[in-house]
């Protein structure tokens, strides 16, 4: 940035990744939180009047868990999860058919895994459409007063949602 070269996708990516692959997660959400500031990489949630749908289009695996785990984290950090209200979230991965990667799509298989091993959210496939997968209510509210919440925010030192 001080030469008066700007970061773009590839450079956000490949700092995301390397974070995220050495397990630093706080700095690894860091980058991608500023890549999204910086309108590097577009928002992913969208409100539907239903179910809110976060979608991960065209965003790299790393890039992908992290924006979700700032998504989670803001949502439980709100203080819905006191209300006993929360939705069910639908998570958009896409099927992969136009994945250049050379092990083939990743993120909807990757994304729930990180989710279930990473985070403990249980997640729910969706019948019918291999590319999206349901974090129903009922899991999000039993996760965010677990242990498994607190092991998983502590990943990222406690540090508070935008």
């Amino acid at each position: 940035k001080g030469r008066g070269l700007q970061p773009n996708l590839i450079t956000y990516s490949a700092v995301v990744k390397a974070c995220y692959d050495a397990k630093i997660y706080v700095d690894a959400l860091d980058k991608a939180r500023e890549a999204v500031s910086m309108k590097v990489v577009p928002s992913m949630i969208f409100m539907s009047l239903e179910v809110p749908e976060w979608d991960l289009h065209d965003l790299s695996e790393s890039l992908s868990c992290m924006l979700l785990s700032d998504a989670l984290l803001t949502l439980i950090y709100s203080g819905k999860h006191e209300s006993q209200s929360f939705k069910d979230i639908l998570v958009i991965t896409g099927k992969g058919l136009n994945t250049v990667h050379q092990n083939g799509p990743v993120l909807k298989e990757k994304v729930p895994k990180f989710l279930n091993e990473v985070a403990g959210l249980e997640t729910s496939a969706v019948e019918g459409n291999e590319g999206r997968f349901l974090i129903t209510g009922k899991s999000l509210r039993q996760w965010a007063s677990s242990t498994e919440f607190g092991q998983f925010k502590s990943l990222f030192h406690d540090k508070t949602p935008r």
